[in-house]
């Protein structure tokens, strides 16, 4: 099959480069928006008189991750609209995003509730399932849409002035997942799951330009950005 935009006849490479500015864009956004919900104070307080229900958890069930998973749709289609065996990337997306929504819906509310309210059985729900899932819809998503990039690369690279649109949206998901993993304990899995997309992304990308790829500069530059910041942050803070 050749690249996206040849079996695209109403549309232009420059049109498939700009709907994917726009929706990596709205991507980031979010992003950022979730590590901003989870820096600031103000997003912990209650909601009402419910005093275990924050204003935090019901931003990121009701918005950020609805939103997030609609936007990788969106994302997978651009690059999939056309081909008769889109279904697979497709299908690895969805699946992925049902983990997602199932890590989600058991990590936010247990995480409202105070350490000392917390039964054994709810730390094994939040602590190792909820992050478990998360870290295989994190990887999941990151790579089938890496995946889907490859295998429909733009035909020509891109511009200089594009690539470096692409650079600073990368720039903004890479603060915000920084923002999302800095209040956090230790870290370790989530470094060992950040540097595994970053090396099998790699292994896929197979020394294709990045300028062919935008979605490996916004998918690898965060993580990588992510990393480095986390890594100096607890060098810096001896604490890890």
């Amino acid at each position: 099959m050749k690249p996206t935009t040849d079996f695209r006849q109403d549309k232009g490479p420059g049109t498939v480069t700009r709907r994917l500015i726009l929706a990596t864009l709205a991507q980031a956004v979010v992003v950022l928006l979730a590590g901003l919900n989870l820096s600031l104070h103000f997003s912990a307080q209650p909601v009402g008189s419910f005093d275990l229900v924050r204003w935090r958890e019901i931003f990121s069930l009701l918005v950020i991750v609805p939103v997030s998973i609609g936007i990788m749709f969106q994302v997978i289609w651009i690059l999939e609209q056309g081909r008769r065996d889109a279904k697979w990337p497709i299908m690895i997306v969805g699946v992925c995003a049902c983990l997602l929504g199932i890590s989600m819906g058991v990590h936010e509310p247990i995480n409202a509730l105070p350490h000392l309210q917390r039964l054994p059985a709810l730390e094994f729900w939040d602590e190792l399932f909820s992050h478990a899932i998360f870290y295989l819809a994190f990887v999941g998503i990151s790579l089938s849409l890496l995946w889907s990039q490859v295998r429909n690369p733009l035909p020509t690279t891109m511009s200089r002035w594009t690539t470096t649109v692409f650079g600073c949206i990368a720039i903004m998901a890479g603060v915000g997942i920084f923002l999302t993993l800095l209040p956090g304990g230790a870290i370790g899995i989530d470094l060992a799951v950040i540097a595994l997309v970053l090396f099998t992304a790699e292994w896929m990308r197979k020394g294709k330009p990045m300028r062919q790829l935008p979605l490996a500069i916004v998918i690898e530059w965060p993580c990588l950005l992510a990393f480095l910041g986390l890594v100096a942050q607890r060098f810096l803070s001896g604490r890890w």
